[in-house]
């Protein structure tokens, strides 16, 4: 394993989402890992030195993780499948040691706040650079921007995207064209979310 210190937070110049930075600590190697803004806000208040008056939630962790006289030891960047970042707390309690599967920012946020070690998996180091690579080949505007994100976040565009194409599908149902944009490409991007995640609205296109 590769341990990793957060280099920062910053903003994608091209999506405008959060992702923070990690940098190997005795090297240059850099991972970036797209966020969602409460994620990026966990991280941000630790890196800002921030002290709020209630314990949120990872400070809640962290003191029950106390309280049960456990302790996080470190936290393990896992696995990079189909551009999601897959984590691991490793835990020392009363009974030994464990490891828990959680998302990458809680693992980053905790890992702050309990001055923890953050170690990557090698293979996750390596798959992060080809993808970047890769998508650096193609000129600007060819493909879109690869992201390798938190599964949450994820999580969340997936289900964004379902409610648009439930709503568009009640559209179609109801008016039997797919409705007109002010942009000149919005009806494609319409056809284009359709046929890729509802097959029932194919037959309707």
């Amino acid at each position: 394993m590769v341990e990793m210190r957060v280099f920062g937070l910053t903003i994608d110049p091209q999506t405008k989402n959060p992702m923070v930075i990690l940098k190997e600590t005795d090297g240059e190697v850099v991972l970036p890992i797209w966020l969602g803004a409460m994620e990026a806000m966990a991280i941000s208040l630790v890196l800002n030195n921030e002290r709020l008056p209630r314990p949120l939630t990872h400070d809640l962790l962290l003191m029950s993780l106390n309280a049960l006289r456990a302790a996080l030891l470190h936290v393990e960047i896992t696995d990079l499948r189909d551009g999601v970042y897959y984590a691991l707390l490793a835990l020392r309690g009363p009974e030994g040691r464990v490891r828990v599967d959680c998302r990458p920012s809680d693992a980053i946020a905790l890992a702050l706040r309990a001055g923890a070690s953050i170690l990557v998996n090698p293979d996750v180091l390596r798959h992060s650079a080809e993808a970047r690579n890769k998508t650096a080949e193609h000129p600007r505007g060819e493909t879109p921007p690869l992201q390798a994100t938190d599964a949450a976040t994820d999580m969340m565009r997936k289900v964004s995207a379902r409610k648009e194409v439930d709503l568009l599908n009640s559209l179609l149902r109801r008016d039997g064209v797919l409705p007109k944009g002010d942009k000149p490409d919005e009806e494609k991007h319409y056809r284009d979310l359709l046929r890729s995640l509802d097959p029932v609205s194919r037959r309707k296109m």
